[in-house]
């Protein structure tokens, strides 16, 4: 699946955005959606480098330790970008203890060092939501 690329004639007036995605749960799903966010942030001035890497670290755990397709909820608000990673696991989401030796498992630890906040919430009976905010600065 390819998601649409995002170039606005006139980026100078946009300030804030909502996005809405439900792609579907493979693995190569990660590049795409990360692309379209450095295309969005890019084509307004903004910097896309942490929310990038944020996201797709909160995306690459939701397909790796969740269940189902992955909801993501993408909001610029007040020059703060506000990304939600849904899926349908109430697994709890753990941070692995620092380890320098591991090829893998440093996700949170990114989102940590690079987020103002994150946090996880259940959602419903089923699920939950991981969510991290950064503020994104002009290039």
């Amino acid at each position: 699946m390819c998601l649409p690329s995002f170039r606005p004639s006139q980026a100078a007036l946009i300030s804030d955005f909502r996005l809405d995605l439900v792609p579907p749960a493979l693995p190569g799903m990660v590049g795409p959606i990360r692309r379209l966010l450095r295309d969005i942030l890019d084509a307004i001035g903004l910097d896309p480098d942490s929310a990038c890497l944020i996201l797709s670290e909160l995306v690459t755990n939701a397909l790796i330790h969740g269940e189902g397709r992955p909801a993501i909820l993408l909001e610029l608000r007040d020059g703060r970008l506000h990304m939600t990673v849904s899926d349908a696991s109430r697994t709890p989401v753990q941070r692995q203890a620092p380890d320098d030796s591991r090829a893998s498992g440093r996700g949170l630890d990114i989102v940590d060092a690079l987020a103002e906040a994150w946090g996880v919430e259940p959602t419903g009976p089923h699920g939950k939501a991981v969510w991290a905010v950064t503020k994104v600065g002009h290039t």
